[in-house]
């Protein structure tokens, strides 16, 4: 979430409205809901979605991994009753979206501001409105890649932990 904050504060699509452009919303958000929660805005966002829903891989190497989903949604203002100014609102997020992915694979790349583990292979961009009052733009999916022990902890457990 903090790293989506950080783009708004950086990205030109965002610096005449930098306080107000960042949202979040949990995985367990609905599309609708995350609509909801962004009537009356007509100003570029960009949404950061938490990514608890996780796919895991065992590397067999006596190691778990855990891939956790994110995604940033990029959305601007457009006519809804203009298919040429909704497709330029697309095609605006789309280009930002691609900056931030370049940024997000540098960082990365060079274990910097935080961001690690980018699993490179698995960003997603598709078109997606409208949103709240007629935002429209591209939703950005991506993984992380983190090792997790797997260490049976008394406490969660009835009785005797199994195996400890």
């Amino acid at each position: 979430m903090a790293y989506g904050l950080s783009l708004t504060q950086q990205m030109k699509l965002f610096k005449d409205y930098v306080t107000k452009s960042f949202h979040k919303a949990p995985n367990s958000d609905t599309l609708a809901s995350i609509s909801n929660q962004l009537s009356n805005i007509h100003y570029p966002i960009l949404v950061a979605i938490d990514g608890r829903d996780s796919t895991f891989e065992d590397n067999e190497a006596e190691a778990l991994l855990k891939k956790p989903q994110y995604f940033f949604m990029l959305l601007t203002p457009a006519k809804q009753d203009d298919p040429s100014d909704i497709l330029l609102a697309q095609e605006t997020c789309e280009k930002n979206a691609l900056q931030i992915q370049a940024k997000m694979i540098k960082d990365s790349r060079d274990y910097s501001n935080g961001l690690t583990g980018l699993l490179i292979s698995t960003f997603t961009i598709a078109s997606i409105g409208p949103i709240g009052d007629n935002l429209y733009g591209v939703i950005m999916g991506f993984r992380l890649e983190h090792g997790i022990e797997y260490k049976v902890i008394a406490e969660y457990w009835n009785e005797e932990t199994p195996n400890p």
